[in-house]
C-alpha cells in the first residue's frame, strides 16, 4: 500500500507539474503574440506619423517660401513708395503679399491613432518623447503665433489695405498671386506715398512676418529631425 501510495504521489505530483509547465509555456506563447501585435501596431502608427509628417514638412516649406516673398515685398513696395510717383503692375503684385498670410494645418491622424491606444506603445523612450513634444508642444505653439498675426492683419492691415486698393480676384489675369490682385488710382497712390502709418505699417508686417518666419524654421527642424527618428526606428522594427 506504501508503494502504490507512493507511485500515486509521484503520478500527481508529475501531473501537476507538468499542467504547470504547460500554463507557463501557453502565458510565453500569449506573450510572445501580444508582442507580436503590439510591434506590428506600432509599426503602423509610426508609418502614418511618418507620412503626415512628410505632408506637413511640404506644407510648412511652402509657407516658408511664401514668408521670404513677404519679406521682399514688403522692402520693394517700400523702395516703390519713395523712389516712384506712378503705381506699376509689379507695385499691384507686391502689394498682394502685403496681405497674405500662410496658415498651416498640420495632419494628425497618425498621432491621434496613437493617442487612442497610448503613446506608450512606442517603446523607444528618446522617439515617444520627441513625438509627444513635437505634437503637443510645437504646433499648438506655432498656432498661437499664427492666430496673433491673423488678428494682428483683421485689425490692422485689411482696413489700411482697403482704404487705399481695390481687391479683385481672376485667376485669369497676368499680374495677380493666384488670382488675387491689387489696383489703386492715381490719386490714391499719391496719398499714400504720404501716409506715414502706411509706412509703420509696411515695418509691423514685415517684423509680425520675420517673427512666425522664425517660429516655422524650428518647426521645419523638428519635423526633419523626427521622420529621420522615425525611419531608424522603422528599420529596427521590420
Amino acid at each position: 500500500m506504501e508503494n502504490k501510495t507512493g507511485k500515486y504521489f509521484k503520478y500527481a505530483v508529475g501531473e501537476i507539474i507538468l499542467v504547470v509547465i504547460g500554463i507557463l509555456i501557453a502565458l510565453q506563447v500569449n506573450n510572445i503574440n501580444e508582442q507580436r501585435k503590439s510591434t506590428i501596431f506600432e509599426v503602423k502608427v509610426l508609418k502614418e506619423i511618418r507620412n503626415n509628417l512628410k505632408t506637413d514638412l511640404i506644407e510648412i516649406n511652402e509657407d516658408l517660401s511664401l514668408m521670404v516673398d513677404i519679406n521682399k515685398d514688403t522692402k520693394d513696395v517700400k523702395n516703390h513708395l519713395l523712389l516712384l510717383n506712378k503705381p506699376t503692375d509689379s507695385f499691384s503684385i507686391n502689394t498682394v503679399f502685403l496681405r497674405v498670410t500662410p496658415h498651416f494645418s498640420p495632419i494628425n491622424s497618425g498621432y491621434n491613432l496613437l493617442q487612442s491606444r497610448g503613446i506608450g506603445m512606442v517603446k523607444n523612450d528618446n522617439l515617444r518623447e520627441s513625438i509627444s513634444f513635437h505634437y503637443d508642444m510645437l504646433y499648438p505653439y506655432y498656432k498661437t503665433y499664427e492666430e496673433e498675426r491673423t488678428r494682428f492683419h483683421a485689425l490692422h492691415s485689411e482696413p489700411k489695405l482697403l482704404e487705399y486698393f481695390s481687391m479683385f480676384f481672376d485667376e485669369n489675369e497676368a499680374i495677380s498671386f493666384r488670382g488675387l490682385y491689387f489696383t489703386i488710382s492715381d490719386d490714391d497712390y499719391k496719398k499714400l506715398k504720404n501716409d506715414s502709418t502706411f509706412f509703420k505699417l509696411l515695418n509691423a508686417i514685415a517684423f509680425e512676418n520675420r517673427a512666425i518666419q522664425s517660429r516655422g524654421k524650428r518647426i521645419k527642424n523638428s519635423l526633419e529631425a523626427l521622420i529621420d527618428k522615425i525611419e531608424v526606428e522603422l528599420k529596427s522594427l521590420e
